[in-house]
């Protein structure tokens, strides 16, 4: 399974965030960013690699934007790489 993530510097950002793609009709949600990426506040906001270039130009504007990650999940644990 592979998604990308949106992370932040701040929850309050990251939940402001999610509110907005849902009220845009963008299916994401609202996780514990992977350890392994080892940046952000510990929120962060998960959608679909099919949605990523409608989110990409909007999200990384916010105040507090680390930016987006890619997450693979294998056997070993998640993969999460800068995109």
């Amino acid at each position: 399974m592979e998604y990308i993530i949106a992370v932040y510097r701040s929850r309050s950002v990251s939940i402001r965030a999610y509110n907005f793609l849902l009220s845009n009709g963008i299916t994401c949600a609202l996780v514990s960013t992977p350890r392994s990426a080892n940046v952000g506040c510990g929120l962060s906001v998960k959608f679909g690699k099919n949605v990523f270039a409608n989110v990409r130009d909007v999200l990384s504007r916010g105040e507090t934007f680390v930016g987006f990650f890619r997450v693979r999940q294998t056997a070993q644990g998640a993969l999460v790489t800068r995109v």
